[in-house]
């Protein structure tokens, strides 16, 4: 086997399923456990099982859904796996799946769920920023904030620098957003689908220099449940399988750290390549690697999109296009349906969800089993890129 190879195709995903979709705070009372376990029923109906079947758990970002507390609600005979991503917002995803990816293969449980519920609370908002409102600050007797106060802010400086380097503008962001708007116009789930213009993405409000209200994604509240088993027993289940060919998790020297130092750099004098970069690079050659394949396999991309920014980035390191291109790529169409690389054919983060990527899984699942609302024709390969955020981060090939 070639090196990195053990893995490839030994696991399948079998079952997706997940709520309907909602903004920020409105399922708060049904509460993140009642989501995963909606979800977990749909999976498990997609896949032919029961719940009761489900041997372990996994997810990510400090989910709060307890796995003993699934395995229970479902009267599961033994639970036997559980693990848990570290890392903020939807870095770890790929990890959550690599997690149950060895689980199976190795023998230590028959079939996984990856989770993920969220339900946000008006006091602990993913955008709100990582400094409290001054008057909270204030009566907790904490010192005034200051500095780089939330993810955008952060993101920005890399998408300034990107700019500067490569001569990146607005209108390549605006091609990102509005390409994903069209693409969620399709999509019966998608939060947002009414059609934008550039016109409307340059007259959005400034939140972070150079990042406008249609560069940032949406706040919202969701379940969502992906299920994994061997590729023997996948092709005894109800839907036709999608093997996993390649996992990788991790980041490149210097990237990640607290409050985003890697991306800021903090004096650690980040060159450009990761700097000016999604912090993928690394993760794509052992990703590659890992499935034996290369960037021209790749048949359709969902790259995650909690920036228009780092979509342009992500198309760098994953090298589906040269470094520094991006901006003319998208402005081409290359990202658009019948483009080159279809890229986040549900809308993504931007417009379908902010389900901290587990809607790229299910939309890859979909193109791939050729049930998908914007289908690629003929697609045989899926890249699922997670979240550039503080390491790690994580990505992951599919297959039909």
């Amino acid at each position: 086997m070639a090196e990195g190879s053990w893995l490839r195709d030994r696991v399948a995903i079998v079952g997706i399923g997940h709520t309907a979709f909602g903004r920020r705070g409105e399922f708060a009372d049904r509460g993140p456990m009642a989501l995963v376990m909606e979800a977990v029923h749909k999976a498990c109906d997609d896949a032919g099982i029961s719940p009761k079947d489900i041997q372990g758990y996994t997810s990510y970002s400090n989910d709060g859904t307890e796995a003993g507390a699934l395995a229970a609600a479902f009267g599961a005979e033994r639970l036997r796996f559980t693990a848990m991503g570290w890392g903020g917002g939807g870095g770890a995803m790929g990890g959550a799946y690599l997690y149950a990816a060895m689980a199976i293969a190795t023998g230590q449980a028959d079939i996984v769920a990856v989770t993920r519920g969220i339900v946000q609370a008006p006091d602990n908002r993913f955008g709100a920023g990582f400094a409290r409102t001054e008057a909270a600050r204030n009566a907790a007797g904490a010192p005034p904030s200051y500095g780089i106060q939330s993810p955008g802010q952060a993101f920005a400086l890399a998408a300034r620098r990107h700019m500067h380097r490569y001569g990146t503008t607005e209108d390549h962001f605006g091609h990102v957003a509005v390409n994903q708007r069209e693409m969620a116009a399709n999509n019966p789930y998608a939060r947002f689908r009414s059609p934008i213009t550039m016109e409307d993405h340059h007259n959005s409000r400034m939140l972070a220099d150079p990042l406008r209200l249609l560069d940032y994604c949406m706040e919202s509240d969701s379940g969502t449940c992906v299920i994994l088993t061997s590729a023997d027993r996948a092709k005894d289940l109800k839907s036709r399988p999608v093997y996993v060919s390649g996992l990788a998790m991790g980041a490149p020297y210097r990237w990640g750290g607290g409050h985003f130092e890697g991306i800021l750099g903090s004096g650690n004098q980040m060159s450009d390549d990761d700097f000016a970069s999604s912090g993928h690079r690394t993760i794509a050659e052992d990703l590659y690697r890992n499935a034996g394949m290369e960037a021209a396999d790749v048949d359709v991309a969902e790259l995650y999109d909690h920036f228009t920014c780092m979509v342009l980035m992500e198309l760098e390191d994953y090298g589906l296009c040269p470094k520094g291109e991006s901006g003319p790529f998208v402005a081409e169409g290359h990202t658009r349906l019948g483009g080159t690389i279809p890229v986040n054919t549900h809308g993504g983060n931007l417009s379908e969800v902010y389900a901290h990527g587990m809607t790229h899984v299910i939309e890859a699942v979909r193109q791939l089993r050729g049930e998908a609302f914007n289908q690629v024709a003929d697609a045989e390969v899926a890249l699922v890129v997670a979240g550039p955020s503080p390491a790690p981060s994580s990505s992951m090939l599919l297959r039909r």
